[in-house]
């Protein structure tokens, strides 16, 4: 989940005018690996920078389908990403995430989590 909060929260900082030049270009280095060639993860992209978490669904679908999820470089990106975004729109994208439906989920940073699923 922390790529597609990182998503959200870029595209929702990266659509004020103040986003430093860190911020886009962490972001853009994010975006441009997931949308990669497939016109499906574009179309997420570009709706959840037109709405930023809109339907996080359809964003945490595409970045699964990218395979990034299990890419170390692509988690180190996004949380550099999360690292230079204002907390604000951090915050806003951590809201958007609705993780009714995870199991061994924790919310918030610096935790330690032991899971035993049987």
């Amino acid at each position: 989940m922390t790529i597609v909060t990182a998503l959200i929260a870029g595209a929702a900082a990266g659509g004020q005018e103040a986003a430093s030049a860190a911020v886009r270009d962490a972001y853009l280095a994010l975006r441009n690996r997931i949308s990669g060639g497939s016109g499906d993860a574009q179309a997420a992209i570009e709706a959840n920078e037109a709405a930023p978490g809109g339907d996080v669904a359809a964003l945490d679908s595409v970045v699964r389908r990218s395979r990034v999820v299990d890419d170390a470089t692509q988690r180190e990106s996004a949380e550099r990403l999360l690292s230079v975004v204002p907390t604000e729109y951090v915050e806003y994208a951590r809201g958007r995430i609705d993780l009714s439906h995870a199991q061994g989920v924790q919310v918030g940073n610096y935790n330690t989590q032991h899971n035993t699923f049987g």
